[in-house]
């Protein structure tokens, strides 16, 4: 890419926010009217693709906080995938669900849907600080040293449809784990917190940045630190060239000792520089297969899914499973398949089995 585009696309930001397109695409939807490229630019904002230059069909990507779905989001996006999308649905990695062939007049009744079951698709792309990254057992799983759930609700909620942090100078991604082993990933995050314990056992948080070592910080600092690198990304990043744009890129032609030096003068604490907690570590992996939960109880099941692009009518059924159970939640793994949270004990295996008749695999 040229620095002109580089230039155009900081031009289209300033000329409107992308969190400002989504009122147009309702002109669009019922005039008809074929969308300028500028705008269909920053309708990534909102996880709207067009399929190719006709624009004939589009495609929705909907970013899940903390990657799950209740039982009743779960319906309606089934719902929209019947009405709306050619009966398509994906469980994509990055924790989304996709649904393509959408026509464009149909996006104001599938946002009213959403929006029905607290879905939004608010920074699912585009130059923002984009939804938390973290592991799908929050909560759940004995081997984790903290449920980071309040961690990533807290940044999400501060970022997450936030004009202060829509227009950065290009994407911006966080990720907290419970585990110091982080999560398995299928891309590096721009920063890490891996929860850890330093020499007196108390809790803290390991930060990388772009995957390589970079202190540590308290639980009750955690927020503060990735707000701060936040507004240092968005107030000093390159905006002048696109190749050079990335957090990564801004690091590298900083240094990692002045990005130190300037976000410890942004704090009321200091960034410790060195972790006291050498151990290597495996990364964690997601759990395949039934597991008792740390809920009284409850066992979590992890299925492997064989094709991550589904039909609705085996959602529809995979839904109808989950109600004669009694379960009611699910997360989407960073590789695309799925972890049924709270499977009652008591019929955990017989639950698993009709899994396995879905091709939803829990015995792997």
């Amino acid at each position: 890419m040229s620095n002109n585009l580089a230039l155009n696309i900081e031009q289209i930001k300033k000329e409107k926010d992308g969190l400002d397109v989504l009122g147009d695409i309702y002109i669009h939807a019922v005039l008809g009217e074929k969308i300028p490229s500028e705008d269909l630019h920053r309708l990534q904002w909102y996880g709207i693709y067009a399929s190719d230059e006709t624009q004939n069909s589009f495609e929705l990507k909907i970013p899940l906080n903390m990657g799950e779905l209740s039982l009743k989001q779960l319906k309606v996006l089934t719902q929209i995938s019947q009405e709306f999308a050619n009966n398509s649905l994906t469980f994509s990695n990055e924790q989304k669900v996709e649904l393509k062939d959408i026509k464009i007049y149909n996006f104001p009744k599938i946002f009213n849907l959403l929006k029905e079951v607290d879905l939004t698709t608010f920074f699912e792309a585009g130059h923002t600080v984009r939804r938390v990254i973290t592991c799908p057992l929050n909560g759940i799983d004995n081997e984790q040293l903290i449920d980071v759930s309040s961690f990533v609700e807290q940044l999400d909620n501060t970022f997450i449809g936030n004009k202060k942090y829509s227009n950065m100078p290009n994407k911006l991604q966080f990720s907290i784990s419970g585990y110091e082993q982080g999560c398995e990933l299928s891309f590096t995050p721009d920063v890490s917190f891996n929860a850890s314990t330093d020499s007196k056992n108390k809790i803290i948080f390991l930060i990388k940045l772009c995957g390589e070592d970079f202190g540590y910080v308290y639980p009750s600092q955690l927020v503060l630190t990735a707000k701060a690198i936040a507004k240092i990304y968005r107030d000093f990043g390159n905006r002048e060239d696109i190749n050079n744009s990335s957090f990564e890129a801004f690091l590298e032609d900083w240094g990692v000792a002045k990005f130190y030096d300037l976000l410890n003068s942004s704090l009321p604490f200091n960034v410790k520089n060195s972790s006291q907690n050498n151990n290597v570590c495996f990364i964690k992996k997601p759990r395949m297969g039934i597991h008792q939960s740390a809920i009284e109880g409850q066992s979590y099941i992890g299925c492997l899914l064989n094709n991550h692009s589904q039909k609705s009518e085996t959602i529809s059924k995979f839904t109808q499973v989950l109600e004669k159970y009694n379960a009611s939640k699910i997360k989407i793994t960073h590789k695309g398949n799925i972890i049924v949270l709270d499977a009652p004990s008591q019929n955990v295996n017989e639950f698993a089995l009709e899994l396995e008749k879905i091709n939803f695999n829990p015995f792997v």
